[in-house]
């Protein structure tokens, strides 16, 4: 008598063959399997993790936890002594700046400019408008042209008056 069945141990028990089902029930043990070529994990499926090569000075302390999750150790704050993590604020489209990564592995982008000084161009501001002078006498004159300096100082398009 012969039976057809998908799984079977050939002669000799060399080879087992299934074709159905294999249930490997929780505390089994299964020795022997080859890990290449390895699963690419995904949200259902655990499996290995591609990621570029690091070198030497690129690596941290991570740990699998017993929930079968991989921890990673959280990035430091970057100062202006050690590398690490940014902290931003989220960017408007009309916000962004080239940036670029040096050979030194850090990131450099451009610099905003400070306040115009005497010396050091910079950001400028608007003055107030001041209205084209009709003065008809010297001293209306100079009411005028002292209510546009004032607003040039105001405005921080020249140095205030020392007090």
């Amino acid at each position: 008598m012969s039976y057809n069945s998908k799984n079977y141990t050939e002669q000799g028990g060399e080879k087992t063959v299934i074709g159905g089902t294999l249930e490997i029930k929780e505390g089994a043990l299964v020795t022997g399997l080859s890990a290449d070529p390895l699963l690419v994990a995904t949200a259902d499926t655990l499996g290995g993790v591609k990621a570029a090569a690091a070198g030497e000075d690129d690596t941290i302390e991570v740990k699998i936890g017993e929930d079968g999750k991989l921890y990673v150790q959280a990035l430091a704050v970057a100062t202006s002594e050690a590398l690490g993590g940014v902290i931003a604020e989220e960017a408007d489209e009309g916000d962004t700046v080239e940036v670029k990564i040096g050979g030194d592995g850090k990131l450099y982008t451009l610099a905003y400019p400070t306040d115009a000084t005497e010396l050091v161009s910079g950001l400028v501001k608007t003055a107030a408008n001041q209205a084209d002078s009709i003065a008809e006498d010297t001293a209306t004159l100079v009411t005028d042209f002292n209510a546009l300096l004032a607003k040039l100082k105001a405005a921080g398009l020249m140095v205030a008056d020392e007090e």
